[in-house]
């Protein structure tokens, strides 16, 4: 059977750096680092998932400004995910966490390009991710 799930991620940004997570070994797609956020649930809005979903991995509360892109890609032969990427903002910068991760970096241009999945990457590149860091 076949899957679509919609998901949102969020682009945290301080001091030009770019907030990135590692998925916990035991979890899905263990090692993989990507930006905080998750599924949306059936009911949620959009915005309301990115929230919930980025307090609940790093206690930071977040505030969506924009969406940035949609995207799409497969996770498995018949697991198709559709994600939307906000951008945030936060006063906050003290990341705690959940044990669905294992490591967070504010990481640079230079340190993502090594760390992020090829197609994150692309996505990032295609959609001008990396001139919101030279801001």
């Amino acid at each position: 059977m076949t899957a679509i799930v919609p998901a949102v991620k969020g682009i945290i940004i301080h001091e030009q750096r770019l907030l990135i997570v590692r998925r916990a070994a035991a979890d899905f797609g263990g090692g993989t680092w990507e930006c905080p956020g998750g599924k949306i649930d059936f009911h949620e809005l959009p915005v309301d998932s990115l929230v919930r979903e980025i307090k609940e991995e790093t206690q930071l509360t977040v505030t969506p400004e924009r969406l940035l892109y949609a995207s799409s890609f497969l996770t498995h032969p018949d697991r198709q995910i559709v994600l939307l990427m906000y951008i945030c903002s936060t006063h906050q910068t003290d990341v705690q966490l959940s044990a669905e991760h294992d490591a967070y970096l504010w990481a640079d241009e230079t340190m993502i390009r090594q760390l992020i999945a090829p197609n994150i990457l692309a996505d990032f590149e295609r959609h001008d991710v990396f001139s919101l860091l030279h801001r």
